[in-house]
């Protein structure tokens, strides 16, 4: 049996990233390992040809960095309430697929449990796949939760 000791699951609030969350919190119970939720602010990455170090543009940014602790302390307590307690939260700034690789070789994590939709390959060409992305720079196996 592989042992686990970090397990990182990237959550956005969707219903789909739940059941990525369930996965990894099912693996984390039977295995014993932390549990690390990461949410990355991607709007700040992708807006910051706009930005500026205007007052307002940085009310902005801090609005985007609060919604995701808000978001990271609701999961934590969905989770907590099936059981689970060995949870770390990271929020980020940054492109999704970069910022997931970076974690995962910060942490040292033994896996990845994202979910995904099922992208056809000229869906992936045309929309591109976080998923996929991480999957070919992570450092460790990645568990793909599908709808």
């Amino acid at each position: 049996m592989v042992e686990y000791k970090t397990i990182v699951c990237p959550v956005d609030g969707s219903e789909l990233t739940e059941m990525g969350e369930d996965a990894a919190a099912y693996i984390s119970g039977l295995s014993g390992a932390k549990l690390i939720l990461l949410h990355v602010v991607e709007k700040w990455y992708r807006s910051t040809h706009m930005a500026t170090d205007s007052k307002e543009w940085g009310e902005i940014h801090e609005g985007w960095i609060n919604e995701g602790k808000a978001l990271l302390e609701k999961e934590v307590k969905r989770l907590k309430e099936k059981g689970v307690n060995n949870i770390e939260t990271v929020i980020r700034d940054g492109e999704a697929a970069y910022e997931i690789v970076a974690v995962a070789r910060e942490k040292q994590a033994d896996l990845v449990v994202m979910s995904t939709h099922h992208y056809s390959a000229m869906g992936k060409l045309f929309m591109g796949s976080v998923t996929d992305r991480v999957t070919k720079k992570s450092p460790c196996p990645v568990l793909w939760v599908f709808r």
